[in-house]
């Protein structure tokens, strides 16, 4: 079971969000918490509350001392306040050839995840493989 590990998920979309919660809960474990507000995200990742981020590329609403902020931008500012590693995965529609190699190093993202998602097992592997390669014990595979 994972649900000492808790999941932050930043994405615009509510039905991917919600898709993305139900995925990680049901089929992986995990604990979530959703939210595109930064501030309230920032708190969470300095207190040591978050084991992984999973950033939309393309947000709508966020924003970060009065300037819009997208999961690139967000990714460098929890990888700069975190007490720890926080491995994120980046999760983007952007699937041109050379978008992942761009967009994992402007971000310093630790994976990358085409959208959409249809398969709840692919995120949920994603999820296990980066809390593995952060250091920590992963949970079985289901």
């Amino acid at each position: 079971m994972n649900a000492s590990r808790t999941i932050l998920v930043v994405e615009d979309n509510a039905l991917v969000a919600k898709f993305y919660r139900l995925a990680l809960e049901r089929a992986g474990g995990f604990a979530c918490m959703l939210s595109e507000d930064v501030s309230e995200i920032l708190a969470a990742v300095k207190a040591g509350r978050i084991d992984l981020a999973i950033l939309d590329v393309s947000l709508g609403q966020s924003e970060w001392e009065g300037h819009p902020i997208d999961g690139i931008d967000l990714a460098r500012l929890l990888k700069q306040h975190a007490p720890r590693r926080l491995p994120i995965l980046l999760a983007t529609a952007h699937a041109m050839a050379g978008d992942r190699e761009r967009l994992l190093a402007a971000s310093g993202a630790d994976d990358y995840l085409e959208k959409p998602v249809f398969d709840a097992s692919l995120l949920v592997e994603k999820v296990q493989h980066l809390l593995g390669a952060s250091g920590k014990v992963q949970g079985p595979t289901e």
